[in-house]
Formats: C-alpha cells, sequence, structure tokens
C-alpha cells in the first residue's frame, strides 16, 4: 500500500504545489492590476501623491485698466481745458484709463514632490561622473481659459445698453516652462539666519532614463525642451520632469516657482524713472508673467529621498523658532552669562555698537568691534577678565587669546612675513598686537568687516591668524547670541518655558511676547533677536498660510 506523501510546508503537499503556484501567480497578477490604470497602462498612483492645482480663474487678468503713460506723463504739456467738451475727452485725459482686454489661459497643473536619484553625467573626454540630481515630476493639461465679451441688451429701457460677461474658450496653447529652485535658508553661522540662493532646472538627458523607470516605465516624461515642442491641445494632458545639478544637500526649505502656466501678465514703470515726450512706448515698462509658487521641506535628516509639501513661511517659522531655542541653549553650552556681560560693558540690547548693517551678506563682525572695543577700555584686568567670561563664557575667552598669539606670536618666516603683510594696511604689527590684543583684535575685525567678499574676508583672516581664524567668527555669533537674548529679556516672554518647546511653538511664544511690546519697540527687538532681516522675516512668518499647497504671483526682476 502506498504511503500519502508527507507535506513539505504548512500542510501543503508536492501534489498540491501546482495548485499553490497557480494560486500565487493569480495574486501576484491582482496585486499588479491594483498597481496600472486598466484605461491606459499606466500606473496608477495612491491618493495624495500627485497634488493637482486648480487654474487660476481670476477675472482681473482678463480686463486690466491702466495708463499710457507715453502720453499721462511724456506728453503731460498737451494737456489743456476744453471750452465745448469735458475734460476727459481730452487725449491726455483718455490715456489715463485704458482698457486691455485679452484671452487668458492656464493650464492646470499637477505635480509629485521632488525626489533625489543619482545618474551618470558625461563631463567630457568620453567620461561619466556619478551625481545626484534633484527631480520634479508633473502633468500639465489644457483645460482651456476665458475672456471677456460685450453684449448688447435686447431689453428697452435699459441705461447701459450693453453687459461685460466673461465666457470660456478653447484654443491650443504652448507651454514654455521654467523652474527655478529657490530657498533663502542660511546654511552656516558665517551666512545669517537667510541667504538667497537660487537654481535653474536643467536639461540632463542621461538622467531621463533612469527617472522613467523609477516613476514609470510606461510613461513618456518630457524635458523642459521637449515639453514645448508642440501645442497642448485643448483637453491633453502631458507629462514632463524638471532636473536640477548641484543643489546643496543642506538645503531643508525650498521653493519651487514654475513660469510659463498661462499667459496672464502684469506690467508697471520701473521706479526712479522720467518718462520724456520723445520717449519710445514701453522703454519704461517692466512686464512679467504670472508664476506658480510651490514650497516643500525635508523632515528628516535624509538628504535624498524625503521631501514633503510645505507652505509659504514655515522656513521662516523653524528658523526663527530654531533661532531662538538656539540662542537660550548658548549659556549653558558655553558657560556664559552673555546679558550680565553686555550690561557690566553698559552695552543694552539697542545699542548702535550692537546693530549690524543690512546686506551684510552673513553674518557682520561690527557688533564683535563694539565689544572688543568696550572690553579694551576696562583697566582693571581682573574685571575685564571677569566681564569677558561673562559675555563669551570659557571657549570665548580661550578663543580671544589663541587669535592674539596667532596675531602675534613667534610662527615660521614666511607665516610671519605673510602675517605682518596683512596687518600693514590695518596699521598694525605683531608688536602692536603683543602690546594692547584686544584693542589691536578690534582693529583688526574692523578691517576685516570693510572687505565685502566673505570668502576674500575669510582668506585675509587666515593670513592673519592662520588656523585660529575661524575663532572670529565664533566671536561674532557669541555677540550675536548675547544681543538676542538681552532683547528677550525685555520682552514678557518666559524663557524657561520657550527652552523646552519645539521650534514651532518657540516662534509663537516669542511672536506673541513681541507682539506685546511697544509698537515702536517690536521692530527694533526683531532686528535684534535676528538680525537686519529680523522685522522682514517675522512679518512673513506671521502671515500664516499653513495648509495652502500653493500661491500665484507676478515676480518682476530688476
Amino acid at each position: 500500500m502506498a504511503q500519502p506523501k508527507k507535506p513539505l510546508l504548512s500542510g501543503v503537499s508536492i501534489i498540491q504545489g501546482p495548485r499553490l503556484l497557480v494560486g500565487l501567480a493569480v495574486f501576484l497578477l491582482m496585486a499588479a492590476a491594483l498597481h496600472v490604470n486598466a484605461d491606459d497602462g499606466f500606473r496608477s498612483l495612491a491618493p495624495g501623491v500627485l497634488t493637482v492645482i486648480s487654474p487660476d480663474l481670476a477675472l482681473d487678468d482678463s480686463l486690466q485698466r491702466g495708463s499710457l503713460v507715453e502720453v499721462t506723463e511724456g506728453l503731460a504739456a498737451l494737456q489743456w481745458v476744453p471750452q465745448r467738451a469735458a475734460i476727459n475727452t481730452t487725449l491726455v485725459s483718455r490715456a489715463g484709463r485704458v482698457e486691455y482686454p485679452r484671452e487668458i489661459w492656464c493650464l492646470e497643473f499637477a505635480f509629485k514632490p521632488p525626489r533625489a536619484i543619482a545618474v551618470d553625467i558625461p563631463i567630457g573626454d568620453r567620461r561619466m561622473r556619478r551625481t545626484n540630481v534633484l527631480y520634479f515630476v508633473y502633468r500639465v493639461k489644457n483645460v482651456g481659459g476665458r475672456r471677456i465679451v460685450t453684449k448688447r441688451l435686447e431689453e428697452p429701457g435699459q441705461a447701459d445698453p450693453v453687459e461685460r460677461v466673461m465666457e470660456r474658450f478653447e484654443k491650443p496653447v504652448r507651454f514654455l516652462p521654467q523652474f527655478v529652485l529657490e530657498t533663502r535658508e542660511g546654511l552656516g553661522d558665517t551666512e545669517g539666519i537667510s541667504t538667497y540662493r537660487a537654481y535653474l532646472d536643467r536639461l540632463v538627458p542621461s538622467a531621463m532614463d533612469a527617472i522613467r523607470l523609477r516613476e514609470d516605465p510606461a510613461r513618456e516624461l518630457l524635458d523642459s525642451a521637449s515639453i514645448s515642442a508642440t501645442e497642448i491641445a485643448p483637453g491633453e494632458e502631458r507629462w514632463g520632469v524638471a532636473i536640477w545639478e548641484a543643489v546643496d544637500p543642506r538645503i531643508d526649505y525650498f521653493s519651487i516657482y514654475v513660469r510659463g502656466l498661462t499667459n496672464a501678465i502684469r506690467w508697471r514703470q520701473r521706479s526712479g524713472t522720467h518718462i520724456g515726450p520723445d520717449d519710445l512706448p514701453g522703454k519704461h515698462i517692466q512686464q512679467t508673467l504670472e508664476s506658480l509658487r510651490l514650497d516643500f521641506w525635508r523632515p528628516g535628516d535624509d538628504a535624498g529621498e524625503k521631501i514633503a509639501v510645505g507652505y509659504r513661511g514655515m522656513f521662516e517659522r523653524m528658523a526663527l523658532g530654531g533661532r531662538v531655542l538656539s540662542a537660550l541653549g548658548w549659556p549653558g553650552h558655553t558657560s556664559s552669562r552673555p546679558q550680565a556681560g553686555l550690561q557690566r560693558l553698559g552695552i543694552p540690547w539697542d545699542d548702535p555698537r550692537l546693530r549690524e548693517p543690512a546686506g551684510a551678506g552673513g553674518t557682520s563682525l561690527l557688533p564683535l568691534v563694539g565689544v572688543l572695543d568696550t572690553l579694551a577700555k576696562v583697566e582693571d584686568i581682573d574685571a575685564r577678565s571677569q566681564t569677558a567670561r561673562e559675555v563669551f563664557g570659557d571657549v570665548g575667552v580661550v578663543a580671544i587669546e589663541e587669535l592674539a598669539k596667532a596675531a602675534a606670536g613667534p610662527v615660521d618666516p614666511d607665516r610671519a612675513r605673510q602675517r605682518r603683510q596683512a596687518m600693514q594696511p590695518l596699521g598694525l604689527s605683531p608688536e602692536a598686537v603683543e602690546a594692547d590684543p584686544l584693542l589691536a583684535l578690534a582693529k583688526i575685525t574692523r578691517g576685516l568687516e570693510s572687505v565685502p567678499d566673505l570668502g576674500d574676508r575669510r582668506a585675509k583672516a587666515m593670513e592673519i591668524f592662520g588656523e585660529a581664524a575661524p575663532r572670529l567668527e565664533w566671536l561674532a555669533r557669541a555677540v550675536g547670541v548675547a544681543r538676542a537674548l538681552a532683547a528677550l529679556d525685555v520682552t514678557d516672554a518666559d524663557p524657561v518655558a520657550i527652552a523646552r518647546m519645539d521650534a514651532r511653538d518657540a516662534f509663537e511664544a516669542t511672536s506673541d511676547a513681541l507682539a506685546a511690546a511697544p509698537e515702536g519697540d517690536q521692530d527694533k527687538l526683531a532686528e535684534a533677536m535676528f538680525g537686519p532681516e529680523g522685522p522682514v522675516l517675522l512679518a512673513e512668518a506671521r502671515f500664516l498660510h499653513e495648509g495652502e499647497t500653493h500661491s500665484w504671483g507676478f515676480r518682476y526682476e530688476d
């Protein structure tokens, strides 16, 4: 009598194996069907993966009003007062109320959050280089446009026999895209809280296949050149991808501006221009197309993959809140008492000696100059040492000593020659530094601040201080923290409670405290806490955009 075959896995016998394989194949086919659109064969996207933005249908784009400035200003001398007609019938008067009706189209735009991918890029001489690029998959669809038309009313007795109505229309349009990735995030202490960076999208043919295989092998993805090769018919949709190279991986908050989705236009007279009677039309006019702004942020430390949709003002809120938390934690890390040190020096939070000039391109050294100058005037050596320790902490005192030693101490002959030559334009020498270190350091720092380019400034600092040069930037940051904490002290903020919060809540608490301050001090306090751009960043952060996935706007480029 034949023995039954023993089951191999979980009671499934060899005889049952073919049935199991058939069932597994059916299951895999069903699973695959869930990820493929049965209509077009393309991979279906899970809900929420694709963000769809409806076209901007604002009616003010279809009928704009403005002045012919070449007449109203350039020919203003021709204005006259008629005796038998209304003043608004003259040429100059009529040029001040011109209407510009236009057909406005706007494409529907949908997108997936940006992603990073490593691809091989040609670098010449038949060689390739493995490079990380950031790419942005999107879809555009021609959903028609709108225009203002004038219709004559048939009802008798109407005061105005015509009326204007909006109507829809359909026509092919050409999408000429421009994608700009921008960020204002400062990426280091020397850059301050906000530093502008911008990246234009690039054509990277070698990356297209890798992106398509990753996103959907069945779908054609077009780059910014090929997507504009032909017009998009009414109802037609196309998928494209924008690519950026060499984006700094430290960036956590950025915006993507998309131009070309609509033909809506704005114009304005250039500021400070005077229009003469012989100037050509449009000579003093700036024009710009409407752009779509999309905000993104990186929620983790992964420099490549996870990027989420953000909202306008998110960077400002997180950056300002993070700056407050960093300042509150500074005394514990450095064993300093910055507010007490400034008070001992007689330097209040709003003292001009602590003010940073606007447009410095990073953290200014001038507040450090003010503190070093004042500290050098303290005659009692013990009081001077105690005050320096309060302002800068133990680490800061060591930094000052290292800088003085690097500028005046013994070094090899080549280094000594370079150091002396770098000091000569400042009217200093190593001997002068040794005689009065604090005063000499203040003078050197003031001279370095006069170097506009940050790279040149660092190179000059290296010539004087050698490897100790970065200590100068650390001291400048310490003075900025001291100023911020002194400013926070004059508000009704609770620093102990804020220190336990995350960045967003810390911003809310600090913003409320600044709002409760006297109106004349609010901008000054924001500047003292966050630098010259503080008031502007605070205003943008307070204008809550949370929940908004996009915004439309007209950006003039000077």
